[in-house]
């Protein structure tokens, strides 16, 4: 899936219009329409996080292939397991894996599957 096919989606998934999301970014309707057409293809990380701040997603979903899978080999096992089992209904992405096990409170990481869902569903509250 290309980036202008990207912010499309997560636009509609939102239920947003162009010129909401034009207006909660702070991008004129016109560049807006460029970047969802595909006739801006190489916006600057500025742009990408204005677009992911309001879309609810990491800069690093533009950037991830449909359908790729999600790397977990280098996850602590309970961040794995947890993936397993979760990742999929919670809609788990590889920039909140990659967040979670880098993840350390007072230098300790979660211990468990169900450590690491909390953790989760934390930082989605918290992102919202």
């Amino acid at each position: 899936m290309t980036l202008h096919e990207k912010i499309v989606k997560l636009r509609n998934e939102k239920g947003l219009s162009s010129v909401q999301l034009a207006k909660m970014t702070g991008l004129s309707r016109g560049y807006l329409w460029q970047l969802e057409s595909g006739n801006k293809t190489n916006p600057s990380l500025d742009i990408l996080q204005k677009l992911a701040r309001a879309l609810g997603v990491s800069v690093a979903e533009f950037g991830r292939r449909e359908g790729a899978p999600l790397k977990t080999e280098r996850a602590p096992k309970a961040l794995q397991t947890f993936f397993e089992q979760r990742g999929k209904e919670l809609g788990v992405l590889q920039s909140d894996v990659d967040a979670m096990k880098e993840f350390h409170f007072r230098r300790k990481q979660p211990t468990s599957p169900e450590d690491y869902e909390l953790l989760f569903l934390f930082l989605k509250k918290l992102m919202k």
